[in-house]
């Protein structure tokens, strides 16, 4: 759920994830049928969003949430073997990634309500500044010789390529920089390391990092202004660990966790971490039945959590606002996405 093939994305911890779900096994069997996973359900979404969606798929979409209606995106070519992803930029522009060889993709930016798209040239991996107007791009020269640009989404070139480590794994780190292999961040224009962490960074929400240990039953939200740590014990809930979705106003971590073997079908839940009070939140309508590699998260800049996926063999989009008591939800129609690799997709506004 919500991976790229190029894309940096949030991290994602596939082992932690896997004893979180043996550890809170015997937990959710206590707790009855009362939320046994079931179609994605909740009010009626208004066509009052004022969203645009940029959806990965064959060719990529430009979904317009209120009318319903999806149309190729404007000036973006794909090829038939390339994988398409999308990377969310501050919550309201995105890049298109087209990939098109092995470590070699053709950049796209979209903002605004997305009526022309800007080449970005091409990279490697692309992950987002924390300002929220760029990325950064890291390319390919030779085997073992790799580099580091900053773009706009625009096309402007802010920061000329400078040479980075091929064999470090980029991920966004909230508005403290990169997170660089899960343990450390970076100030990506100097590459002087900011923040080293014990365990691995699951998420970045502003100066907040939320790691995977002491172990699989508790979590640490950092405080890396302050150095103060808080440890929290993981949900209960009926899978592991996937890809988490960031509010882009650094507050709230949408945490998700997938069971892709639920009898009946795959399954998802997800609860949401408020860090600046440490506590977490059931999101309503979960846990829910979905296409796993068809459904992912996002947040706009003003503070929504967009999903967007398959449920009940219909494609769908929900909107919710923290505090609201029902997801709003919506049935599109997303061609092309079953002949693609990615789950992606990014907001506009």
């Amino acid at each position: 759920m919500g991976r790229g093939v190029l894309a940096a994305s949030a991290v994602a911890v596939p082992l932690l994830g896997l004893l979180i779900a043996a550890a809170s096994a015997r937990s959710w069997e206590s707790r009855g049928t009362a939320d046994q996973p079931a179609p994605v359900r909740g009010a009626p979404l208004r066509p009052s969003t004022g969203l645009r969606l940029v959806v990965a798929a064959k060719p990529p979409l430009l979904l317009d949430l209120d009318a319903g209606r999806a149309r190729p995106v404007p000036g973006v070519g794909t090829t038939n073997s390339g994988v398409v992803s999308i990377v969310g930029v501050g919550g309201r522009a995105a890049v298109v990634v087209v990939e098109a060889v092995w470590r070699h993709a053709d950049l796209y930016g979209l903002r605004g309500r997305g009526e022309v798209a800007s080449k970005l040239g091409t990279g490697a991996d692309v992950t987002p500044a924390p300002e929220g107007r760029s990325v950064w791009v890291r390319s390919v020269a030779a085997r073992s010789r790799c580099a580091l640009r900053q773009v706009a989404v625009d096309g402007r070139e802010l920061r000329p390529r400078r040479a980075f480590p091929c064999a470090r794994t980029l991920y966004p780190g909230g508005s403290l920089g990169l997170v660089v292999n899960r343990t450390r961040v970076i100030e990506p224009a100097t590459g002087r390391t900011v923040v080293r962490t014990r365990w691995g960074v699951v998420a970045a929400a502003g100066k907040r990092l939320v790691l995977a240990g002491p172990d699989a039953f508790f979590f640490t939200l950092l405080d890396a202004a302050t150095g103060t740590e808080r440890r929290l014990r993981w949900p209960k809930t009926i899978g592991g660990l996937d890809a988490p979705a960031v509010d882009p106003r650094g507050r709230f971590v949408a945490l998700a966790f997938a069971n892709p073997s639920w009898p009946g079908g795959q399954a998802l839940d997800v609860w949401l971490l408020d860090t600046e009070t440490a506590r977490l939140a059931h999101l309503p309508g979960m846990p829910a039945l979905v296409s796993l590699k068809r459904t992912s998260m996002a947040w706009t800049d003003d503070g929504r959590l967009v999903m967007l996926g398959e449920s009940g063999g219909r494609d769908f989009a929900a909107v919710w606002r923290p505090g609201e008591p029902h997801l709003a939800v919506k049935t599109v129609r997303l061609p092309g996405r079953e002949t693609n690799g990615s789950d992606s997709f990014a907001i506009l506004r």
